[in-house]
């Protein structure tokens, strides 16, 4: 899985830098910068919500289990063929169960959201902002920043397409436990939670792809905008500089 691409519109804008002098790019260097890194900080979240959402349906799954223990209802009815004996479950278990993963995978979901809402974003007024390293440090790190980023995020659905499987899979068991104890319904509930698990994971695949894809077009832009001042410069040096 690859996190190529982008958002064009901040990759390729078509809108000139309104300050290209040594000054201007510099401050614009250090914004793109300050974006960079506080994509990398939601990029780390959203990995930590990752895993703990794949550790947390494990944990539900033990919750569901000491609920159902102790709040379980035995139900014997004699028929003509014997005694019948059923067990159900209050209501209010799977929701309590599934309480702490869902949350996770919410708080995962929130962070791709806000960082692609802060993408969209003109970015705010960099002032007096000045670069504390050089223009090669800057961008030498930002580049680490987003290469981390990139891999972080990938490698994070990992977990979150294992919990999200077996999250899914511990519903359409317990659900089908409780509708239907022979298990007639799995076959038609199954095939229902595995489309929606699906869809959701490649919607959300895609938007993180390009939320982190993005910013590599931004800072490729930053560097474009070095080089051609720079090839400006050296331009100018070479042509004022008398010939012996």
């Amino acid at each position: 899985m690859g996190f190529a691409g982008g958002n064009r519109a901040v990759a390729h804008s078509s809108n000139p830098l309104s300050d290209s002098s040594i000054q201007g790019i510099g401050i614009h260097l250090s914004a793109a910068a300050g974006r960079i890194d506080l994509a990398a900080r939601r990029s780390r979240r959203f990995s930590w919500y990752c895993w703990g959402f794949l550790f947390g349906t494990y944990a539900g799954l033990l919750v569901f289990s000491i609920l159902a223990t102790l709040f379980q209802v035995v139900t014997t009815t004699t028929t003509s063929q014997g005694v019948s004996v059923t067990t159900t479950y209050p209501w209010w278990i799977l929701p309590v169960s599934a309480a702490i993963p869902v949350a996770l995978l919410l708080l995962a979901v929130r962070e791709v959201v806000l960082g692609r809402r802060e993408l969209r974003m003109p970015p705010t007024s960099p002032g007096a902002s000045e670069l504390t390293l050089g223009w090669t440090e800057t961008v030498q790190q930002c580049q680490r920043k987003i290469t981390h980023a990139k891999s972080e995020t990938e490698w994070s659905f990992v977990p979150l397409v294992l919990g999200l499987f077996s999250l899914a899979e511990i519903c359409v068991f317990i659900l089908s436990d409780s509708i239907s104890p022979n298990g007639n319904i799995t076959i038609l509930i199954a095939p229902v939670v595995g489309l929606a698990s699906l869809a959701l994971l490649w919607a959300l695949y895609r938007a993180a792809r390009n939320w982190i894809g993005s910013y590599q077009g931004l800072l490729d832009r930053q560097v474009g905008e070095l080089a051609r001042l720079e090839a400006e410069f050296l331009w100018r040096f070479a042509g004022n500089t008398p010939t012996a």
